[in-house]
């Protein structure tokens, strides 16, 4: 993690105070317990005691999936750790403090913030948590044509490829997933709003779009066939259905965001991809 990854991190939490004065202690770790930001109003041994403690607590709770966020309140103070994507926010403040503010803050707004301080990093280049790997590819198999197959076969024509227009490039969207099931659920089929699949639509005219391409904020990605939300009542607006094993095979759950856009195939892969199946069979 750089220096200048955790300044704004420890300039985000340092507001705290000036927001809410009642917050004594804020600091943000990871579950190894490497504290990257913190405030300066507690000790690291504090600190360090209360990241033990909520270890402890959150392999027990193994079993039944996790702490998303935790929330105590003592006699005089209280306490409230919210999960930010293999990161954790700790806030303690005392009782007087407005619930409905550290709420925003801890619950909304840092993450928020927090989040986007991880896409300003990774497209400057930074190291962070949010960092993608580069994603190894297997070496596609190259199959060498016959000996008697002619070279009209073996070439695709140049010509398709030449005369095809240049096509925009996808346009991007943001969903929150929200989870659907059912006996007459495809398993691997995800459902989208109709108005952005109309929009798509619209940019490539007549262009086939059977899939899209679906990314996670950690570098998770899975193309898979599309439908249109079916309820027209359902308040579709930023939102993208995922059924079971879609969400198992991006690892990820209900209320997290994704990037998503439409998968456009040119007309001359497909020619390409129709000549190497008929060579294959």
């Amino acid at each position: 993690m750089t220096e200048n990854y955790s300044t704004a991190l420890q300039t985000i939490i340092n507001e705290f105070k000036n927001i809410t004065p009642e917050i004594t202690n804020t600091f943000i770790f990871k579950k190894n317990g490497e504290i990257v930001a913190s405030t300066e109003t507690a000790t690291g041994d504090e600190n360090k005691k209360l990241i033990a403690a909520f270890n402890d607590l959150t392999d027990q709770a193994e079993t039944i999936g996790g702490i998303e966020a935790l929330s105590i309140q003592g006699a005089d103070g209280q306490l409230s750790i919210t999960s930010m994507n293999n990161r954790y926010l700790a806030n303690v403040s005392s009782r007087a403090a407005d619930e409905k503010m550290v709420k925003m803050l801890t619950s909304v707004i840092i993450p928020t913030v927090v989040k986007l301080v991880d896409q300003i990093s990774e497209l400057s280049g930074s190291e962070s948590p949010q960092a993608k790997k580069p994603e190894v590819k297997p070496v596609e198999e190259i199959v060498l044509p016959d000996k008697q197959t002619t070279q009209s076969e073996s070439i695709p024509d140049m010509t398709s490829f030449r005369s095809e227009p240049m096509l925009p490039e996808p346009p991007v969207n943001q969903f929150m997933i929200e989870k659907i099931g059912g006996l007459l659920v495809p398993c691997d089929i995800v459902r989208v709003d109709g108005e952005v699949i109309a929009k798509w639509h619209d940019i490539y005219g007549d262009k086939e779009i059977t899939q899209v391409h679906i990314e996670t904020l950690e570098g998770k990605a899975i193309m898979c066939g599309f439908k249109p939300i079916k309820d027209t009542n359902h308040n579709a607006k930023g939102i993208i259905q995922f059924p079971e094993k879609v969400l198992q095979a991006l690892q990820t759950s209900k209320g997290k965001l994704v990037i998503v856009k439409p998968v456009i195939t040119s007309q001359g892969e497909k020619i390409v991809a129709a000549k190497n199946k008929r060579k294959r069979s």
